[in-house]
């Protein structure tokens, strides 16, 4: 995976606000995973499709724990990530690409566990460095066909069409 350097994209801030209802709802699942999930540090992050873009955890912020300023909107991406609010999580064109081969998503949890990394069995891609657009492209091409993947040697991708999804998928895989 290699060691964490920040995003290795380069971040347009614009000045938007954004939208309450969606960031409240993202922080409230955010605190649900803290039911499953046990982050070291800024590992792995989380994001939810809204009009125009998709809500991502803050670059360095550690999931479970997230605060309104946590929160980063993403409107577009590419070599430059356009967003507003918080610097978004160097997954941002992991996450992009997903959203753009796949419109069942609506919500998409990356996270890291290396005791389910060994006895993972499902479908794979990589491994990829962190960030990288080579990543990105493989995940929006398994995205089509898997809901469930890992990335070889870092974690895993769980989409989802909506909360209550995404906790039934991490409470049948983490039993």
């Amino acid at each position: 995976m290699g060691e964490y350097q920040g995003p290795r994209f380069s971040v347009r801030r614009v000045a938007k606000e954004l939208p309450e209802i969606e960031t409240k709802e993202f922080l409230e699942l955010d605190r649900k995973l803290g039911d499953f999930l046990e982050p070291k540090g800024n590992q792995g992050n989380m994001s939810m499709r809204v009009p125009n873009g998709f809500l991502i955890k803050r670059a360095g912020a550690r999931m479970t724990e997230l605060a309104g300023e946590d929160v980063s909107l993403v409107l577009e991406t590419g070599i430059e990530v356009v967003a507003a609010g918080a610097v978004p999580s160097s997954e941002s064109m992991l996450h992009y690409s997903i959203y753009g081969t796949d419109p069942y998503a609506n919500l998409i949890l990356h996270f890291h566990d290396d005791a389910m990394l060994e006895r993972f069995e499902g479908p794979a891609i990589g491994p990829f460095p962190y960030g990288s657009v080579e990543l990105a492209e493989a995940a929006g091409r398994i995205a089509e066909s898997e809901k469930v993947f890992m990335i070889r040697g870092h974690g895993f991708v769980i989409i989802a069409k909506g909360g209550d999804e995404l906790v039934e998928r991490l409470k049948k895989w983490k039993r």
